[in-house]
């Protein structure tokens, strides 16, 4: 070691000048790799991560902004609310069949099970039952049905067992 110390002191100015900055250089490089390469890995892994959840932060918050407003489903839900509690007067059969008495073929009122039959169109049958459930008697569970001349006759058997 010695002796190639004394060689290198021999060597000119300039020359040991270039030997120190290349050993120099050399030391950098070797400190960046071994102490600042993994450093930016895993910064660079940081950032990926981080991007990642700023993605998912902003799908959220457009999620959270499609739907609506606490105080809009507040107003829906007493809006949907409301004709249940309208609903508490009861309509009679009588007004209801006086409503639809175009379309009234027979009622029997005073038989056991009541019977009504009424003739209606196609799109008339399931608003009936509607129209149905709001009168004190229950919505018949037993019906018939029949297709005569583009029309629906309906016969309904409106029995006390079927009460709610």
């Amino acid at each position: 070691m010695n002796d190639a110390l004394q060689r290198w002191l021999a060597l000119a100015l300039m020359w040991r000048i270039v030997c120190l900055l290349g050993m120099s250089l050399l030391l950098l490089m070797l400190a960046w790799w071994v102490l600042l390469r993994p450093q930016q890995q895993v910064r660079a892994s940081q950032l990926r991560q981080q991007a990642a959840l700023t993605q998912q932060v902003m799908q959220r918050q457009q999620q959270l902004a499609a739907r609506p407003a606490i105080n809009a489903l507040e107003q829906e839900i007493t809006r949907l609310q409301l004709p249940s509690s309208e609903v508490t007067e009861h309509v009679t059969l009588e007004a209801l069949i006086t409503a639809r008495g175009e379309q009234l073929e027979s009622w029997l009122p005073d038989n056991q099970p009541q019977q009504l039959q009424l003739r209606l169109g196609w799109t008339q049958f399931v608003p009936l039952f509607s129209e149905l459930s709001l009168t004190h008697l229950p919505v018949p569970q037993r019906f018939e049905l029949k297709e005569e001349q583009g029309a629906l006759n309906t016969q309904l058997w409106l029995e006390d067992g079927d009460a709610e």
